[in-house]
C-alpha cells in the first residue's frame, strides 16, 4: 500500500503518473520533440506506474512545488465560502444531470403516443440515458487527472446542452435515445470528478460534511425528476420535459464557467512551472506531471484502464460497487414501479403517481441534519484511535443505511394495499431514501478517503458497475411485478437487502487489510 509520511505537502503536488526511475530532470523546452511511441505503450507496467507515484523527498532543486502550506494556489488555502460556493455549483449540476435521466418515466406514455413504440422502447429512455452515465467516466475521469477538472466539467456540461438540443426537438425516436445516451455519457463527468473536486479543496477534518451535500444530490435529482415531469406532462406539452432540463443545465454551464477554477493540484503546480520557466528563464524547471506529457487522446483512451483496473486488482472496491449497484438499481425500478403500484392499488393520475416520489426525497433529505452526527462520530472513532485516522472509520452510515434499506422495503411491501392509507408506502419509501443517502455518502466519502489520488478513477469504477445495474433492472421491473404481485416483488428485493446487511459491517472490521492487498491504497495523515 502506498503511503504519504510527510504531513501531506508533496502528497498534494504529485501527479497520477510520474516517472520515480527518472533520476535526472528534463529541459522541459526540448520536450516538443518527444513523439508518441506506441510500442512503449504496448510495454505498459501497471507496478512502473504505481511506483513511479511515490513522493519524491524535495532532493530535486528543479522541481515546482507550492511555497509551502500557506501558498495561495493551494485550493485548501481557499476561503470557506468559495470553497462552499464551489461545492454547491458541481452538487447542484449533478443534481441537474440525474433528474434529466428521471424525468423521462412520467412522460413515458406521451412519448409511446408521439413516436408510435411499445413501452419497452420507450424505457430505453431511461437505460440508455444510465448506461451512459456508467461508461462515460471510464473515459472522462482519466482526463481530469491528466488536464484538470475544469476542462472535464466545461466540455462534458457544454455537450449535455448539445444533446438536449437534440432530444428537445428531434422528431425520430432513435435520434433521441442516441441524445439520452450522449448526454448522459457526457454529464457523468459529476458522477465521479466532482468528488476528487471536494477533495482538492477540504482536509479530511472539514470533508464530511461537504460529501454529505454532494453525495445526496445524485440520488435527490432521480426523485425530483418524475415530480417535475409529473407537472409538466399534466399540464403542458411533454416536450416541455426537456425543454426545461435544457435551460437548467444551460443555467448550471454558465455558473461552471464563472465561479469554478481548477483545483487539482498536479495541474495548477504545472501551470505554476510554466510560469516560472518564463520569468526566470530556467528551461530546467519542470512539473511532476510535465514527465510524462500525454494527449487528450492518450489520456483518455489509454488511461480509461485505471478504473477497470481498481476493480480488478481490488477486492473491496468491486465489493462496494456491487452494493451500492443493487441500491441505485432498485431507485430505478421505482420509476417504474412506483407509477404501476400507485395506479393499480389507489388509482392515482399522472401527477399522483409524480408525488409518489415525496417519499424517497423527505427521507434522502432527512440525511442533511444528520451529517453533523456523523462527523462527530466519525470524529469519536479517531479519538478512540489514538488519533490515527482509518477510512474505514466512514462506514457506519454504511452499516446503519443497510437496516434502513431493508426496513423500508418490507414496509413497502406489505403496507401497499388499497384498504390501507397510501402514506404506508410512502413511509417505507422514505425508510428506503434515507438509507440511500446513508449508503451513498459512506462509500463515497470512504472512496475519496481510501484512494484520494485516484479518487476521480475510483468514483468512475463505482459509477460504471452501479449505472449499469440501474440501467438493466428497470427493463425487467414491470414484468416482475405482473408475475410476482406487487407485495412479492418488492418483498423479494426485501430479502436481497437483508441478505446484504453484513457486507458494511464485515467491512468495516476487515477494510484495512483488504486495503493492504490493494495497489491503489492510499493514505496520509491529512
Amino acid at each position: 500500500m502506498l503511503s504519504i509520511r510527510d504531513s501531506g505537502e508533496e502528497s498534494r503536488q504529485t501527479g497520477p503518473d510520474l516517472d520515480s526511475e527518472t533520476k535526472e530532470p528534463v529541459e522541459v523546452g526540448k520536450q516538443e520533440g518527444i513523439t508518441y511511441d506506441p510500442r512503449k505503450e504496448a510495454s505498459y507496467s501497471f507496478a512502473k506506474e504505481m511506483s513511479s507515484i511515490e513522493v519524491l523527498e524535495g532532493k530535486d532543486p528543479n522541481e515546482v512545488r507550492f511555497d509551502g502550506r500557506d501558498d495561495p494556489a493551494d485550493p485548501k488555502n481557499m476561503s470557506f465560502v468559495r470553497k462552499w460556493i464551489i461545492t454547491l455549483i458541481v452538487s447542484f449540476t449533478a443534481l441537474c444531470i440525474t433528474m434529466i435521466s428521471s424525468c423521462w418515466s412520467m412522460a413515458t406514455d406521451h412519448v409511446m403516443e408521439f413516436f408510435h413504440i411499445g413501452r419497452e422502447v420507450s424505457i430505453l429512455g431511461i437505460s440508455l440515458y444510465i448506461f451512459g452515465l456508467g461508461l462515460g467516466p471510464t473515459f472522462l475521469s482519466p482526463i481530469s487527472e491528466y488536464h484538470g477538472r475544469r476542462l472535464t466539467y466545461v466540455g462534458g456540461l457544454f455537450c449535455v446542452v448539445c444533446f438536449q438540443l437534440i432530444a428537445s426537438f428531434c422528431d425520430n425516436i432513435g435520434g433521441v435515445l442516441f441524445s439520452r445516451f450522449m448526454t448522459g455519457f457526457s454529464g457523468s463527468a459529476f458522477m465521479s470528478v466532482s468528488s476528487g473536486t471536494i477533495s482538492d479543496m477540504f482536509d479530511k477534518s472539514q470533508i464530511g460534511t461537504a460529501m454529505v451535500v454532494y453525495s445526496i444530490m445524485p440520488f435527490l435529482g432521480p426523485s425530483l425528476g418524475p415530480l417535475i415531469s409529473a407537472a409538466i406532462n399534466s399540464s403542458i406539452y411533454f416536450r416541455w420535459t426537456f425543454h426545461v432540463m435544457l435551460i437548467f443545465s444551460g443555467a448550471m454551464l454558465v455558473a461552471i464557467i464563472l465561479f469554478v477554477p481548477e483545483t487539482y493540484v498536479p495541474v495548477l503546480i504545472k501551470r505554476k512551472a510554466i510560469k516560472l520557466r518564463k520569468e526566470t528563464g530556467n528551461q530546467m524547471l519542470y512539473a511532476p506531471l510535465e514527465r510524462t506529457p500525454l494527449t487528450l487522446f492518450q489520456s483518455t483512451i489509454l488511461s480509461s484502464k485505471r478504473p477497470l483496473l481498481l476493480l480488478i486488482k481490488d477486492p473491496m472496491m468491486l465489493s462496494l460497487c456491487f452494493y451500492s449497484g443493487l441500491i441505485l438499481a432498485i431507485v430505478y425500478m421505482f420509476f417504474v414501479s412506483f407509477p404501476y403500484i400507485f395506479s393499480e392499488v389507489y388509482g392515482f393520475g399522472i401527477m399522483g403517481q409524480g408525488l409518489s416520489f415525496m417519499g424517497l426525497i423527505v427521507g434522502i433529505l432527512l440525511l442533511l441534519p444528520s451529517a453533523p452526527l456523523l462527523q462527530k462520530l466519525y470524529e469519536v472513532q479517531i479519538e478512540r484511535n489514538n488519533g490515527k485516522h482509518e477510512p474505514e472509520f466512514r462506514l457506519p452510515a454504511v452499516m446503519l443505511g443497510s437496516i434502513f434499506i431493508a426496513i423500508g422495503l418490507f414496509i413497502l411491501a406489505w403496507t401497499a394495499f388499497s384498504k390501507c392509507f397510501w402514506i404506508g408506502p410512502l413511509i417505507g419509501s422514505a425508510c428506503y431514501g434515507l438509507g440511500t443517502a446513508l449508503i451513498f455518502t459512506g462509500i463515497f466519502t470512504y472512496t475519496v478517503d481510501a484512494y484520494r489520488l485516484f479518487a476521480a478513477s475510483g468514483m468512475a469504477a463505482n459509477s460504471l458497475i452501479r449505472s449499469a445495474m440501474a440501467g438493466v433492472f428497470p427493463l425487467f421491473t414491470l414484468q416482475m411485478y405482473e408475475k410476482l404481485g406487487i407485495h412479492w416483488a418488492t418483498t423479494l428485493l426485501a430479502f436481497c437487502a437483508t441478505a446484504l446487511i453484513p457486507m458494511p459491517f464485515i467491512f468495516y472490521k476487515y477494510g484495512a487489510y483488504l486495503r493492504s492487498r490493494s495497489p491503489f491504497g492510499w493514505t496520509d495523515v491529512n
